[in-house]
């Protein structure tokens, strides 16, 4: 059997003894216990972050700085690398500010997100000099004022552009009703941007908006470019220039296309998109600031599980593995679609239809609700694909299962970024 070239871009190969191999390391001998791994390609992670800076200084005629989204994927090697590559990192919480911290990644390169910020997140962000806090309502603001600092805070403004994206429900931040910024529709955002440019205590740094993530249609980022640039001529109109804009991130990724030749191709899109429409606005052309976060970990992820029980059941062959939606709650909340390969059996055909399950005791428990695979035994790796963003971020210890470890693959070679949980793990923080 031969690989599609689509895994091949992403650093897969199969060896003499017909097993899956990962930038050389054969993958069947990551997994010794019944617990899934979680398996990152550190090289294609890195060749996303150099994507991004290299195609956004080929079209793009301003400045664009990069800030890495740690929702996707953050421990300590991931934050070493985004330090290692000169990138800034996108921190949502005190907790991925800390990791930030831990890693080196100097300040300059911190960005702080959140819809609500406790006044002991924002001091932390201040004592830290951060680049730069991006407020996300008036109320904020007035807590923000409160807190002391030696030097003004550098703030951006979260706005909602209020456009349509084809994605879930859940990820759609860009819609009217969002719990995410303020809508540049309503006279109250002006009245707030107002108070942020003649503020003694901040420094407005310029506006944020994000229109949601899993977005493969680049129609959605056309709609609020063009919603974004009509805004600031709008503001110009009002006396209020705005030099810097954050566009977020949330470009898809999917099985079809390597995110590598998506990164080029959204690059390319957005920058004509900004250049065509502050010409037809009249408006200077703004430095740019994005924040990528799935489309620089998904595809570089997978995640290793020992096949246990099979059994068949009203014509249903369920196929169930040491792991589930507590190591990938993807599936039961967005209803997310993975492929899947035996990583011990490339040369077979996949001639066997499976439901593969998890061993979480909820029905909703589903990892692949059906797939094509070689006849299967207990005992086999499955090796599902493309889930190197959230599943780490989202695992959890439902059914006191503990937490997978994470592995770096290099080239012919990995090493263990996060241990994987003990039993006396889940215990740790109890107190009887």
């Amino acid at each position: 059997m031969t690989l599609d070239s689509f895994y091949t871009k992403l650093g897969f190969s199969i060896n003499a003894e017909s097993h899956l191999t990962l930038n050389g390391v054969d993958l069947t001998t990551l997994i010794a216990e019944d617990q899934p791994v979680y398996v990152m390609n550190e090289l294609l992670i890195r060749q996303h972050l150099q994507a991004y800076k290299r195609a956004f200084q080929e079209y793009y005629p301003k400045p664009t700085t990069t800030f890495y989204a740690s929702k996707a994927f953050l421990n300590l090697g991931m934050a070493h690398v985004i330090k290692q590559e000169n990138i800034g990192i996108d921190v949502c919480s005190e907790g991925e500010l800390f990791i930030a911290q831990k890693a080196g990644i100097t300040s300059q390169n911190i960005l702080l997100h959140g819809n609500n910020k406790s006044k002991a997140e924002l001091q932390a962000a201040v004592d830290a000099k951060i680049y730069t806090i991006v407020i996300d309502s008036v109320s904020e603001f007035d807590l923000l004022e409160t807190i002391p600092s030696t030097q003004k805070i550098s703030v951006m403004l979260r706005v909602n552009p209020t456009v349509h994206v084809d994605t879930h429900p859940s990820m759609a931040t860009g819609v009217y009703n969002s719990k995410f910024g303020l809508p540049i529709s309503d006279k109250r955002t002006l009245d707030l941007i107002l108070r942020l440019s003649k503020s003694t205590a901040v420094s407005f740094a310029g506006l944020h908006f994000h229109i949601g993530s899993q977005v493969l249609d680049f129609k959605a980022y056309t709609d609020a470019i063009d919603s974004m640039i009509r805004y600031l001529a709008w503001l110009q109109e009002h006396g209020i220039s705005i030099d810097t804009l954050d566009m977020g991130g949330g470009l898809g990724v999917d099985d079809q296309e390597a995110t590598l030749d998506t990164i080029e191709r959204f690059a390319k899109h957005v920058s004509a998109q900004f250049i065509e429409k502050c010409l037809h606005y009249k408006v200077p052309l703004p430095k740019l600031a994005i924040e990528p976060g799935r489309s620089v970990v998904s595809q570089a992820g997978c995640t290793l599980y020992k096949i246990g029980h099979i059994k068949e059941s009203d014509g249903t062959t369920f196929l169930a593995v040491h792991g589930g939606m507590s190591d990938n709650m993807r599936v039961a909340l967005y209803q997310a679609k993975y492929n899947a390969c035996v990583a011990g059996k490339m040369d077979q055909p996949h001639t066997k239809r499976y439901k593969v399950v998890g061993n979480c005791c909820e029905s909703g428990d589903v990892v692949i609700d059906d797939i094509l695979l070689p006849y299967c035994q207990s005992g086999d790796i499955l090796v599902v694909f493309n889930t190197g963003a959230y599943s780490h971020s989202m695992a959890n210890q439902f059914n006191k299962h503990p937490m997978p470890g994470v592995v770096f693959v290099g080239d012919h070679a990995y090493h263990w970024v996060t241990k994987p949980q003990t039993l006396e793990d889940l215990i740790r923080h109890d107190v009887f």
